[in-house]
C-alpha cells in the first residue's frame, strides 16, 4: 500500500497539525506515516506555546521511513526553523513524487511560528507551496486583498521559488487562486462564513493525495477544495472554541 507522508507539528487537542493531515490521508486511500516537527500546546481556543524538534530527531524520523514505505507523495506543515527545513528539504528534495508544503507562519490567534525564511528553504524542493493571504503577503511582499493581487502575489512566489503557488482563499470569498506553469487559473468554491480549526491542513493534505493520485494541479485543486467543503459541513463541536474540520 503505498504511503503520503506528512511532515507536521503536533496539535495536542486533534484538530490540527499531523492528526488532520493523517486523518484526511487515510480518507483518500493512502496508508499515513508522519514526522513530527514541533509540539505545540495548542487547542481550539488558541495556541499556548510550541516545543521544537530537534533537527537531527526530524531527519531520523524521515531516514526511517524512506528506508521503508512506498511513498506516493509528500505534505510538509509547520516548521519553525531554517535547520530543521534545510534537513527536510536535502532528505526528500530528489524524491519524484508529489510534494506539498502548507507554510504556518502565525496562527489565526496571532501566535507566530516562523518566519519567512523557513518556507523559503522548503519552497525551492516542493511542487506546490498553499499559502494563505496572509503568508502569501509574507512570501512575495505583496498586500493579498482580493483576487487581483493575490494573482500577482502567486506569480511573484512561483518566480523566486520555482514552483506552482496555490493561494487558499478563505479570505477571498472562498476563491482559490492558482499559479501553474505560467498561467493563473482560479477554483470557485461555496463558503460556509465560519471559522473552522484545521481546514488549511486538510486541503494541503487533501491537494497532496489527489496529486499523488496523477491528477493535474487544477483538477487537484477542484478536489481538494470539495473536500476540505465537505468536512467543513461535517464539522464537530469537541472543544470550546472553534469547531473542527470532519474528516
Amino acid at each position: 500500500m503505498r504511503s503520503v507522508l506528512a511532515v507536521a507539528g503536533l496539535d495536542p487537542s486533534g484538530g490540527a497539525g499531523i492528526i488532520a493531515d493523517v486523518r484526511t490521508i487515510r480518507a483518500l486511500g493512502f496508508f499515513p506515516s508522519s514526522v513530527v516537527t514541533v509540539i505545540t500546546f495548542q487547542n481550539t481556543c488558541g495556541v499556548k506555546g510550541i516545543r521544537e524538534i530537534d533537527a537531527e530527531c526530524v531527519e531520523r524520523q524521515i531516514s526511517a521511513v524512506l528506508e521503508d514505505l512506498r511513498l506516493a507523495g509528500i505534505k510538509i506543515g509547520l516548521v519553525c526553523s531554517e535547520r530543521s527545513a534545510k534537513v527536510i528539504a536535502k532528505a526528500v528534495g530528489n524524491l519524484n513524487v508529489p510534494k506539498v508544503v502548507d507554510p504556518v507562519i502565525k496562527a489565526t490567534t496571532g501566535f507566530e511560528f516562523s518566519g519567512e525564511s523557513v518556507y523559503s528553504v522548503l519552497a525551492e524542493v516542493c511542487d506546490v507551496i498553499t499559502p494563505n493571504a496572509d503568508e502569501a503577503s509574507r512570501l512575495s511582499g505583496i498586500p493579498v486583498r482580493d483576487v487581483r493581487s493575490a494573482e500577482n502575489a502567486a506569480k511573484v512566489i512561483s518566480e523566486t521559488f520555482g514552483c506552482s503557488v496555490v493561494i487558499t482563499g478563505g479570505s477571498l470569498g472562498g476563491r482559490d487562486v492558482v499559479f501553474d506553469a505560467g498561467r493563473t487559473f482560479v477554483v470557485e468554491g461555496e463558503v460556509t462564513g465560519s471559522e473552522i480549526h484545521g481546514t488549511g491542513c486538510v486541503y494541503s493534505s487533501a491537494l497532496t493525495c489527489y496529486l499523488a493520485m496523477g491528477l493535474k494541479l487544477y483538477d487537484a485543486c477542484k478536489k481538494a477544495r470539495k473536500f476540505v467543503h465537505r468536512a467543513v459541513i461535517d464539522s464537530v463541536e469537541v472543544g470550546r472554541c472553534l469547531r473542527v474540520a470532519g474528516v
